[in-house]
């Protein structure tokens, strides 16, 4: 059991330290199936981050430094040093080495705010969400330009439930880099959150029109639209996420539920047959919400 926790401790850090948080969006669906009528949608699984949803948070290049010979010791090895020990789960470790970057960054701002950013990255992972917050907030500051940063900000306020500041530091993210298309993706999740189905519509498709190879738009305008009852809509673009990125579990994961809430348990079952040559432990996680909704 053990060593279960601790691969699993692994697994989370790997994925909010690379920063797919993706897997937001997909749980949300599950829960609320599980919950009561067909309008209502399980929690999404959100995909596995091209990181890290997501993915949770994710890097940019702004992450690499350069090595500061004035310093006795160099500021990359210990952010390489960081990330090692957050990947293990060593989280007061690679706090540590991140608070050493700041205190020898007195007169770099950007590597200090790159340390914070890392440091927020690490409490996102244990879900301490206000330290998270915290530390991408002190990002922001050294950092007025740092997308990234605006981005997970965004996200540890989503998961506080402070959703217009979230909507705010997302808008932020993406104003300064319009490449980051996770921040818009982020934004309209924001909105499905809060029960804005039509304007988080709005922002997928604009997301769809303008990067119409992102896949994550269109499952997420699909989970959008299944939860606000509006599932044979949804089909056609579970359909085209699953086009784009047929490796991705929870595409599968979240189609199936749209056919739940359509009461076409078969179309769900072929899903879960899809997903178990793809993600085992998605699969049987499908295959207890399809016996739930049966009985």
């Amino acid at each position: 059991m053990d060593a279960l926790k601790q691969a699993t401790t692994k697994l989370l850090a790997r994925t909010f330290s690379s920063l797919s948080t993706r897997l937001t969006g997909c749980l949300i669906l599950a829960a609320l199936l599980l919950v009561s009528s067909a309008h209502q949608v399980p929690a999404q699984i959100t995909p596995n981050a091209p990181s890290k949803l997501p993915p949770r948070t994710s890097s940019n290049k702004a992450s690499t430094l350069p090595s500061n010979p004035s310093n006795p010791i160099d500021v990359q090895q210990l952010l390489t040093t960081g990330q090692t020990a957050l990947d293990n789960g060593r989280f007061e470790e690679a706090i540590a080495s991140y608070n050493r970057v700041i205190a020898l960054s007195a007169n770099n701002p950007r590597n200090a705010a790159i340390a914070n950013l890392k440091i927020g990255n690490a409490y996102m992972v244990q879900r301490k969400f206000e330290n998270a917050a915290i530390g991408y907030q002190r990002a922001t500051t050294l950092n007025p330009d740092y997308a990234e940063a605006y981005n997970n900000l965004g996200e540890a306020l989503g998961e506080l439930k402070q959703y217009p500041r979230a909507i705010e530091a997302f808008t932020k993210a993406f104003a300064l880099d319009s490449t980051l298309l996770k921040a818009k993706y982020n934004q309209a999740v924001t909105y499905d959150r809060m029960g804005n189905f039509r304007y988080s519509e709005f922002v997928f498709r604009n997301l769809i029109k303008s990067s119409p190879d992102y896949s994550l738009a269109y499952d997420g305008l699909a989970v959008t639209l299944s939860k606000a009852g509006r599932g044979k809509e949804a089909i056609a673009f579970h359909e085209k996420a699953i086009a784009l990125n047929p490796r991705e579990p929870s595409y599968y994961f979240n189609c199936a539920i749209s056919y739940l809430m359509l009461k076409n348990t078969a179309k769900a079952l072929e899903q879960q047959e899809k997903l178990k040559e793809i993600d085992p432990a998605i699969a049987d996680r499908l295959a207890s919400v399809i016996v739930k909704r049966q009985m």
